[in-house]
């Protein structure tokens, strides 16, 4: 006698996660707690040579912090004050 079962999809594919091969960690990710790692050890010791490779070398948010800084809003002007900061600019230029 035979039996034939029937699943879902839902079901088969829940059951395939467990074969699956497990993901391996980024190598960025890898670099990075290298990179604090090394960032620790350097405020631990007094290795001269580790402290100038730490300052070539930045930990990833001081390096993020940077690239991001420039991201935030500047103040906008209105339409009025641009006409008048223009006018003050060519009024003190052609007075010179």
């Amino acid at each position: 006698m035979t039996q034939v079962l029937s699943i879902s999809a839902n079901t088969a594919a829940y059951a395939m996660e467990a074969l699956k091969p497990a993901q391996r960690e980024p190598k960025k990710t890898v670099v990075e707690e290298a990179i604090h790692a090394l960032a620790r050890r350097v405020e631990q010791g007094s290795d001269q040579q580790l402290r100038a490779l730490i300052n070539v070398v930045k930990p990833p948010s001081l390096a993020l912090y940077f690239l991001t800084s420039s991201h935030h809003q500047n103040p906008q002007a209105t339409y009025e004050q641009v006409q008048e900061a223009y006018e003050d600019n060519e009024s003190k230029h052609e007075a010179a």
